[in-house]
């Protein structure tokens, strides 16, 4: 599962403009905004992909460009096990999951990595932030902190003190080291969060985010550049993201070493990603 899943870069998420309403007392005051759902909750969720990616030599002299649109649906239910004061433990149950790709050799691929998504599941340690601290697959393999990061769809967003309306902070998030976002490196997003409005009485907060995607040191014959934007609802009273939307624009060019014989090749890759709680309260 984990291959299959960093194959279609469910690490990543789309912009979504919200309108401030007037300042009120809640807006004016701090609040935590904090991971922290109540232990037996059950939260379903519906994750919607769609993975753009096209190749091409640099000048599109050698070959024309090439161009591949892949898209995943993913409904799935969360079980919370237990709550700490500082992290929750949850059982993630894949429930079903629909692949597809335009690119028709990548059919079979496609069949059977929604094969292997459907029925598998996760039991995850989260951090209050929404950082993925432990994460074991079904057969109790630890997984690697990166690849179960991305398979969470739950980025480390949350700032660690109280904020207001208005105020920002900064993360930096890791990016799958294989896969369309790794593309055959490794990379990080570093990003600024704001804090734009609260409503229902400081129950539902609304955070935008942007930034800027730059390779690791490790990312060796590849340049990479990119941006990542989005915006999250926090149902505060549900301790839960409800509501994400995610744009990641990558461009990458692999340099093959000259002994190779082979030419550069320039890969640009978007998704675009959604990911939905299905309970109304």
């Amino acid at each position: 599962m984990v291959n299959a899943v960093l194959r279609f870069g469910v690490a990543v998420h789309g912009i979504v403009a919200f309108v401030a309403l007037p300042r009120t007392l809640w807006a004016q005051d701090a609040i935590l905004l904090r991971l922290s759902p109540r232990a037996g909750d059950t939260i379903h969720t519906w994750l919607t992909q769609q993975l753009e990616v096209s190749a091409a030599t640099p000048g599109g002299l050698a070959s024309p460009s090439r161009s591949v649109t892949t898209t995943m649906a993913i409904f799935s239910r969360t079980i919370v096990r237990s709550v700490q004061a500082a992290s929750t433990t949850v059982l993630t149950i894949v429930d079903s999951a629909r692949v597809s790709s335009t690119d028709a050799r990548a059919a079979a691929q496609s069949a059977a990595t929604q094969k292997a998504l459907r029925g598998q599941q996760l039991v995850m340690q989260l951090g209050a932030d929404g950082m993925v601290e432990q994460a074991n697959d079904s057969r109790g393999i630890s997984m690697p902190r990166d690849a179960a990061q991305a398979m969470a769809a739950m980025p480390a967003v949350f700032p660690r003190t109280p904020v207001k309306v208005g105020d920002q902070w900064t993360r930096e998030m890791a990016l799958p080291s294989s896969g369309p976002l790794g593309g055959g490196g490794a990379g990080h997003a570093r990003a600024v969060f704001h804090l734009d409005s609260i409503r229902k009485g400081g129950a539902v907060a609304f955070v935008s985010m942007k930034g800027e995607i730059h390779p690791d040191s490790s990312s060796q014959g590849m340049e990479m550049s990119g941006t990542i934007s989005g915006t999250m609802q926090l149902d505060r009273a549900r301790g839960w993201m409800t509501d994400s939307r995610f744009v990641v624009l990558l461009k990458s060019l692999l340099k093959p070493s000259m002994e190779t014989g082979m030419m550069p090749m320039q890969f640009i890759t978007r998704v675009t990603q959604r990911l939905q709680t299905m309970d109304k309260r």
